[in-house]
């Protein structure tokens, strides 16, 4: 009995589930109606306005046409008269009125008329749209249990409890039905929120990967320490055990590799000033006392290297900044030669802009080079005090600095809406809005935490976070954008870890960080071991 009861029941939910299920067809054949309808009245509206004004240039027309008639009518009955009621003297008298009558309506002369002028609408179907229709099946008839239940979707990783700052952050998420089987259905509306314990949304930025086998790939890169909460819904219901509370803890650098010695040989060094990488995770370095560049792969194994000293096409003196641009060329500082040149991806020479002066167009000993949002190129015109902005092909756009704003500009990046400058002069770093207004400063000189001694290369990492290289304190210090102190890594020395004079800093795909060394003539490669923080007191060592 308590088997037919229950049998009695889902045959009720069934029945209901089935009249669901038909609702849901009228409502969405409704909604698929209703947008037809919609934009066939668009379509009926502009045939409508069309029609309208065609209708009212052809009135124009006619209205014109008969203007015309009635002054014809006109002359002819005034002619008419002259030639019934005179005689022939008095006819050859009037030859002058006659002519001037005949000539005043000659000079108006009828309508040439173009059809063109009137265009008739012509509704053009649209082809495509009616063979969807054709082809394609409103929806799909689906048994309950094979749909995706949020409830019994599940993350799956090794950290979804734990993360470190500045390291990616990832886990995947696999979507179930009601059975507890993988299912995937490509309407589904993945969503990841992350929010502190106030509640207040965290700005780093989510990426979801749909593999479309019911596995989502999420990562992220935690940008603070402390504890984080992670809702991730499906259709706009929490997962099985979310929200996810995750603990963010600190972290420490790790040498992957070096690469590089003194010589003036390909695969060796003589100080090694800018860094570069592209899409393909290439090194690109300036070396100002063999004035040229090499090009390496992240194994350290040197790909191509171009230029030599000189001041002709493709030759450099003491080159300086680098930069790969988004199309595949390569812009070069060209020091003493105060010029930009631009190279092809694989070093021949395309084109240079710049030359030694303060007006616009002209440079002086200039420093670092980088892209910002729009593709333009930010030059820090050292010599005078500026950061100029050009675009790719060499076209100089605006500049802010001078006035006493920038002392000894080295190098100048986008991050967020602000360019931030290294200003080695004030022993600072300075941050303007993307018009080159000052909004504010910090650090100071010092060999404290968030103190500088000789600020130079700037790069921003996975998380956000501004790094700096502080040459002189032969290490690297890690700000959020405010400028408030987050890390640091580094001491002077010539062991893997430790620094000579880092003078540059980029980031690769996968989050390592590379710092190019002055001093050492080489380049490190680093990614982070991770730990707890101390239960006492705060260690911002990395």
């Amino acid at each position: 009995m308590n088997t037919v009861g229950q049998l009695e029941e889902e045959y009720a939910q069934l029945i209901e589930q089935g009249e669901d299920a038909k609702r849901n067809v009228h409502r969405f054949v409704d909604d698929v109606i209703a947008v037809i309808q919609a934009k066939r009245e668009n379509i009926i509206a502009k045939v409508e306005s069309q029609t309208k004004t065609s209708l009212q240039a052809l009135t124009a027309e006619k209205t014109e046409t008969e203007s015309q008639i009635k002054s014809i009518e006109s002359t002819l009955e005034k002619t008419n008269e002259l030639l019934t009621r005179r005689t022939d003297a008095e006819i050859v008298q009037l030859k002058k009125s006659l002519c001037a009558i005949i000539a005043t309506q000659n000079e108006s002369q009828p309508i040439k008329r173009d059809p063109n002028n009137f265009p008739a609408p012509v509704f053009m179907e649209n082809q495509k749209m009616l063979d969807t229709v054709n082809s394609e099946e409103i929806g799909s008839v689906l048994h309950a249990c094979n749909k995706t239940e949020a409830g019994m979707s599940v993350t799956e990783g090794k950290e979804l409890s734990e993360a470190f700052v500045g390291r990616e952050v990832q886990f995947v998420l696999v979507t179930k039905n009601a059975q507890g089987e993988r299912c995937y259905f490509k309407h589904d509306n993945v969503t990841v929120e992350i929010t502190d314990e106030k509640h207040r949304k965290c700005d780093t930025e989510v990426r979801i990967n749909n593999n479309g086998d019911g596995n989502y790939r999420i990562s992220y890169f935690p940008r603070d320490l402390g504890r984080f909460i992670v809702r991730v819904k499906v259709n706009g219901e929490q997962t099985l055990g979310n929200p996810l509370i995750v603990q963010v803890k600190q972290f420490k650098s790790v040498i992957v590799s070096t690469f590089g010695t003194f010589g003036s040989c390909v695969g060796k060094f003589n100080k090694p000033c800018g860094l570069a990488v592209n899409a393909s995770d290439e090194i690109a370095v300036t070396e100002s006392y063999n004035h040229r560049v090499q090009i390496f792969n992240t194994d350290g194994h040197n790909l191509r290297s171009f230029g030599r000293k000189g001041h002709g096409m493709g030759e450099f003196s003491k080159p300086k900044g680098i930069v790969f641009h988004q199309n595949g060329n390569i812009f070069v500082a060209d020091q003493d030669n105060h010029r930009v040149q631009v190279f092809s991806g694989e070093g021949v020479f395309l084109r240079k802009f710049g030359g030694k002066g303060s007006h616009n167009t002209q440079l002086s000993f200039l420093r670092g080079l980088s892209v910002d949002s729009d593709g333009n190129i930010l030059v820090v015109d050292k010599g005078n005090k500026e950061i100029k902005i050009f675009s790719p092909d060499g076209k100089f756009l605006r500049k802010f600095g001078g006035h006493g704003s920038l002392n000894f500009p080295v190098h100048c990046v986008q991050c967020d809406r602000y360019l931030i400058v290294s200003d080695r002069g004030d022993q600072c770093i300075k941050v303007f809005d993307r018009n080159g207004t000052f909004q504010y400063k910090f650090g100071k000189q010092g060999r404290g935490d968030g103190e500088f001694e000789n600020p130079n290369g700037l790069s921003v990492n996975k998380s956000g976070h501004l790094m700096v290289c502080d040459t002189s304190n032969h290490r690297v210090q890690i700000f959020e954008l405010s400028g408030k102190f987050v890390a640091k890594f580094g001491t002077k020395g010539r062991d893997p870890g430790e620094f000579d004079f880092p003078r540059s800093i980029s980031v690769l795909s996968d989050g390592r960080i590379i710092v190019c060394e002055l001093g050492n003539h080489r380049i490190q490669l680093l990614t982070f071991e991770y730990k707890t923080p101390a239960a006492s007191g705060v260690d911002n060592s990395i």
